[in-house]
């Protein structure tokens, strides 16, 4: 028997799988139909997925478990899971990357400004030489180096930037004495670099011919080394197997649990100032080729723990998404709206902007991170046409930074983003306020 037959729909593209003996908390799961199950009932959301619901469900301190439209099979708890713990901190749902999430530049500039692919070819080539690109690549930071240790303390307001333009300008560090590992520390020249795989710097248009750029990149080398620090700490703790590290779990009184924590919040930090340089470098770029004027509209990140409301509230591949009127908006330009979503998608079906509504609340107050990933980055290489995917976007008019399109970050890898937006308004967790078709793309090419 399949496990999906054992959820109870209790709304519009919201289910619910019961609390068992071993669970501490139901699990709420918000997907459409369609996403649940697939067409005709074959399909949908992968089996395997359910070990890991329940493991999310399982982990001393759990209170409430979500899982968003756009969730799959990840380490650990699913790709798309948001988590309420009570005196416990997860590190598999936040991930290796702490902190990763995207950027948004507005612009003003149009799509006649940009609609000459030589003029766009230009800009790809200016972004290229002002950021570093792919695995293991050196950052163009626009900092010195006596700088790092302020900005992984206050994240942007070491760069002068407030929670207009960073959903958290400073994620805070409790104690700023914790030695950071050699292996993270060693890897602080990646600041302001972009990343490989599925980081991405890409121009778009909106329906109304207006010019935008969406950026996704984390804390690179820097979290992803004290990510593994606590994992390996974290199992041999807990006396679990090197397979087992995506079980570990501290308590955040515990002298591990306050290191994790306080490390965990200066990688998000970096990751935050990450962003925030490339994406005043990316401004300049678009200013020096196409004229005009361009800025930050909004950060924000989808692999973090944070504390909400005296509980800890950790997304692992999950956006936050706080509605108008929320207290943690209060004294921000966002306060009678709600802040921006910013959702990516693929580099053929686009992207977008979401507002939350109040039923945000149902979800811990969180919707997706993307459109996620339907084929893994082995089956796409396998199962994927080169010639008919560069045709693909040959016509869709997207130039790349690289010679032949990523396979493994090509439309099919991905859900539809149609599908799953669409399962967060029927939810009633947000509002699509903007779509976004992709003009220009910059990947690493590893």
């Amino acid at each position: 028997m399949s496990w999906k037959q054992t959820l109870t729909n209790v709304g519009p593209a919201h289910w619910v799988l019961p609390k068992t003996k071993s669970m501490r908390c139901d699990a709420h799961l918000f997907l459409s139909d369609e996403l649940l199950f697939g067409e005709d009932g074959g399909g949908g959301l992968e089996e395997d997925v359910f070990s890991q619901v329940v493991n999310a469900c399982t982990f001393p301190g759990a209170t409430r478990v979500a899982l968003t439209p756009d969730c799959h099979l990840g380490y650990g708890v699913p790709i798309g899971t948001a988590i309420e713990t009570e005196g416990t901190l997860l590190p598999t749902a936040a991930g290796y990357d702490i902190g990763c999430g995207m950027v948004q530049l507005s612009t003003s500039l149009t799509w006649d400004d940009v609609a000459d692919p030589e003029l766009r070819r230009r800009w790809i080539d200016a972004v290229v030489s002002r950021i570093g690109i792919g695995v293991g690549q050196r950052g163009a930071s626009r900092v010195k180096s006596k700088q790092l240790p302020d900005i992984i303390r206050h994240g942007a307001h070491a760069l002068g930037r407030s929670n207009d333009v960073a959903e958290r300008a400073c994620v805070p560090v409790e104690d700023d004495t914790v030695d950071i590992p050699e292996k993270a520390w060693s890897k602080r020249d990646q600041l302001g670099s972009l990343g490989g795989g599925k980081h991405f710097c890409e121009m778009q248009v909106d329906d109304e011919g207006h010019v935008w750029v969406m950026l996704h990149t984390g804390s690179r080398g820097f979290g992803w080394n004290i990510a593994k620090t606590f994992f390996v700490a974290g199992a041999k703790l807990l006396e679990l197997g090197a397979r087992d590290e995506d079980h570990v779990w501290f308590d955040a009184d515990s002298d591990l649990g306050r290191a994790y924590w306080n490390l965990h919040n200066m990688a998000a930090n970096f990751a935050i100032a990450n962003r925030l340089l490339i994406g005043e470098a990316v401004c300049d770029a678009l200013e020096d080729v196409f004229g005009g004027e361009a800025r930050v509209y909004y950060e924000i990140s989808h692999n973090l723990i944070q504390r909400e409301a005296g509980k800890f509230v950790a997304r692992k591949g999950a956006t936050r998404a706080f509605p108008k009127s929320h207290p943690a908006l209060e004294g921000t330009v966002w306060k009678q709206s709600g802040h921006p979503i910013l959702i990516p998608g693929s580099m053929e079906t686009g992207s977008a902007i979401l507002f939350a509504e109040a039923g945000a609340a149902e979800s811990i107050y969180s919707v997706n991170h993307g459109a996620g990933r339907r084929l893994s980055r082995n089956a796409a290489r396998r199962e994927l046409s080169q010639k008919d995917t560069d045709l693909r976007m040959a016509k869709l008019g997207v130039l790349l930074n690289t010679r032949n399109t990523p396979l493994d970050e090509s439309g099919p890898c991905y859900k539809n983003l149609d599908d799953v937006l669409g399962s967060v308004e029927q939810a009633g967790l947000a509002k699509v306020h903007k779509r976004l078709k992709p003009i220009a793309c910059i990947k690493g090419n590893d």
